[in-house]
């Protein structure tokens, strides 16, 4: 976990100079505000049809191994759209990136002294439209035709412990600042649950509790994943060898509604000492209709069942009632499906 100078959070609330790309080779500069966000507005009109998303922290991207890993990624997967946090590089190197894997626009936040750096790449599909940025996210809407208009942003965390409230505040201030339906994914550098840690001293309580509550004071829900239980690694093959779960995607409920089968897989391999997080928003694009929820009486043998239900309860604690059933009945349909 890279340390990010003090001074970065600051940042958010000052103007940031920086530029996107575009497929053509022109160039387009932004003055974003984070208060009053210049708009800057990278409209495709792509074919409608299944979106992915790649996000993962890769602890720079100047070394050649984490370029090719990268090219691997994007030719096996496809996604869509890219964040890339603690790349530890300036934009020009992103935009050398971008021309190697053939996307059609990017947007830079350059690394501060030798940590942190953001970066978002588009194919030229749907749309993308710049909100907001700091040095620990760049938020957007993403415009597809024929599914609508959602947000998305990219988030790194505050990895020191005594700067996690700076994160939560910032999560509860974007939180703020729309309505729509709204994802949420990247390296947060907080875990929600003791089960997410294995190995080293147990997370504090206060951690935990914390970054639970700004989740729900949010209106977010953890939607979970496929794959290794843990994100981040540290000593592998020594006995002081820790695993965490620190990151994640998370989505309002107009969001999962939109999306009621979108996914997140959990990829196996890294050059990194993260592991990169795929979101497919899957095999369906949402479309209205009446579908009922069955609880199938067999599943009360099932020891799973009963920690399914614990688990997806806890995940959404703070939320109404209405909320907790529709996300548990959400959790049980994706374990019952493939049962």
């Amino acid at each position: 976990m890279e340390k990010t100078s003090p001074e970065t959070m600051g940042r958010c609330n000052r103007s940031i100079i920086s530029k996107g790309v575009m497929s053509d080779g022109s160039l387009v500069f932004l003055r974003i505000l984070h208060q009053t966000p210049k708009k800057t507005v990278v409209n495709f009109p792509g074919p409608p049809g299944i979106m992915s998303f790649l996000a993962w922290n890769c602890r720079g991207m100047a070394k050649s191994r984490a370029i090719r890993f990268l090219k691997e990624i994007i030719n096996q997967l496809r996604p869509n759209i890219i964040f890339l946090s603690e790349t530890l590089v300036l934009k020009n190197k992103i935009e050398e990136i971008r021309k190697a894997i053939h996307y059609g626009g990017c947007f830079v936040v350059d690394a501060v002294g030798q940590g942190g750096g953001l970066a978002l790449i588009w194919k030229n599909e749907g749309g993308v439209e710049i909100k907001g940025t700091c040095n620990h996210y760049i938020d957007c809407e993403v415009v597809c035709e024929h599914i609508g208009r959602w947000r998305y942003t990219g988030f790194y965390g505050c990895p020191e412990r005594q700067r996690r409230q700076e994160s939560w505040n910032l999560l509860k201030q974007l939180a703020r600042e729309s309505q729509i339906p709204w994802f949420v994914i990247g390296d947060f550098n907080d875990m929600m649950f003791d089960h997410e840690k294995q190995g080293g001293r147990p997370q504090p309580r206060a951690l935990l509790e914390g970054f639970r509550d700004t989740v729900s004071d949010c209106g977010l829900m953890d939607i979970g994943f496929t794959g290794s239980e843990f994100t981040w690694e540290q000593s592998r093959g020594t006995g002081l060898w820790i695993q965490e779960r620190l990151d994640r995607g998370l989505a309002n409920h107009d969001w999962r509604t939109m999306f009621p089968i979108a996914e997140i897989k959990v990829l196996e391999v890294s050059t990194s000492d993260h592991l990169p997080l795929f979101l497919d928003l899957n095999k369906k694009v949402y479309a209205p209709r009446v579908r009922r929820f069955k609880f199938e009486n067999v599943w009360i043998r099932e020891d799973q069942c009963r920690k399914i239900v614990q688990e997806s309860w806890e995940q959404v604690e703070g939320r109404s009632v209405v909320d907790k059933l529709e996300f548990c009945c959400l959790k049980l349909e994706e374990w019952g499906g493939g049962s």
